[in-house]
């Protein structure tokens, strides 16, 4: 290795293995989301003793260095089971953790075996011998590709994820993981870097460098910090709704749901629901309630949820957020547009709309307005300056 940049690459491995070491700590002493972070603590911990016995194996410490490569080496196939199951988890699609479900980690005993194999039939240093090398990079091959292939299905399942909670939650920021779903292809870029990396290198296409090495644990610093803003800061997994998060389970066939509820519900009684949802929406304003859900909704209309859905999806061509979310713009609109609430702030006016933070309004009403609230106001306060 070039001299110059071991020191800069034995800081950044330090450096990274003590962030992770402090983070796993509070990942585990935390409260909310104990179990989702149990996965997570693990998908950091096996990322970070890669790199760490990487170190020890460079400062000659030996022993050290195959203890950590004998559960980091292997545990490179479930890293991206790890990913998946957090995901699952603090979305609360995972309840509870079933034996069934051991399936996706048996490739780690698997892998554990062939490194021991691999260690025990070795004469002489292990790193020396063509066979080890060979049997490590079949290992770490199959890890990589393993836990890449279930980091791309999760970033599938979030994405489905987001798009059923909106036929369900008017407030989605109690439940925003967008830090996840960014996190992921983050994830996703770093296996793919170390896997292409570690290819080239091994089959002599190109030479080993350190700087592939710095970039990798450069990334994997990211993803740490990245993980500590967010993780410390995420709500706990919404389980006072956890009937509807059965309906957006991703083992659920929501085509085969669908076409149930649509045999159970003719177009006139959709017309009938549609008269009382729009009668019932002026009248009571239930969209002021900031965590209303379509359940809620239902059980106020006394209407089956699932029927209500189709109702908002067939006849007005939307998913329950941007229904209720036009309600509110609807309304803040109308706060602005009165000459009375001239020195309301923009803030009071969200809350006032049914809106529970300034950000969610600001981007909702932008989208749906094409102006900012401000931009609303003062452009509404112009024109009655004109027609006055």
């Amino acid at each position: 290795m070039n001299e110059p940049v071991r020191p800069l690459l034995d800081f950044l491995i330090i450096a990274e293995f003590s962030q992770t070491i402090l983070l796993i700590f509070i990942l585990l002493v935390m409260e909310k989301n104990k179990k989702a972070n149990i996965f997570f603590a693990a998908f950091l911990f096996i990322l970070s003793s890669n790199f760490f016995s990487f170190y020890l194996f460079k400062s000659d410490l030996g022993v050290l260095s195959f203890i950590f490569a004998l559960f980091s080496v292997p545990g490179i196939s479930i890293t991206g089971v790890l990913i998946y199951f957090y995901a699952l988890s603090i979305t609360g699609l995972l309840e509870s953790f079933y034996k069934k479900q051991l399936f996706h980690f048996l490739i780690f005993p698997v892998s554990f075996i062939f490194f021991i194999v691999a260690v025990h039939t070795v004469n002489g240093v292990p790193h020396e011998s063509d066979s080890f090398r060979k049997a490590i990079f079949i290992i770490i091959s199959i890890g990589l590709l393993n836990s890449i292939s279930y980091i791309a299905y999760t970033m599938v399942v979030l994405h489905r994820y987001y798009h059923k909670i909106e036929n369900y939650y008017s407030d989605l920021d109690r439940m925003n993981l967008k830090w996840l779903s960014r996190l992921n292809p983050l994830t996703f870029i770093t296996l793919a870097f170390w896997c292409v990396g570690f290819w080239t290198a091994h089959l002599g296409i190109v030479s080993k460098s350190p700087a592939g090495l710095t970039i990798n644990i450069s990334m994997l610093i990211i993803i740490i910090f990245i993980t500590a803003y967010n993780l410390i800061n995420q709500p706990e997994v919404f389980r006072q709704n956890i009937e509807m998060n059965h309906l957006i389970e991703d083992h659920i066939d929501s085509a085969e749901s669908e076409k149930y509820a649509r045999q159970s519900i003719d177009e006139s009684m959709q017309d009938e629901y549609l008269a009382k949802l729009n009668m019932f929406m002026n009248q009571y304003k239930p969209y002021l309630n900031e965590n209303i859900t379509i359940k809620d909704l239902a059980e106020e209309l006394q209407i089956p949820s699932h029927h209500l859905s189709i109702v908002i999806n067939n006849r007005l061509n939307k998913n329950f957020y941007t229904f209720i979310n036009e309600y509110r713009i609807k309304e803040a609109a109308a706060i602005l547009e009165n000459p009375d609430n001239s020195e309301a702030s923009i803030i009071a006016i969200a809350f006032r709309s049914g809106f529970n933070s300034k950000s969610t309004f600001n981007s909702v009403f932008k989208k749906i307005t094409g102006q900012t609230p401000s931009e609303y106001r003062s452009r509404n306060s112009f024109r009655s300056e004109l027609a006055s």
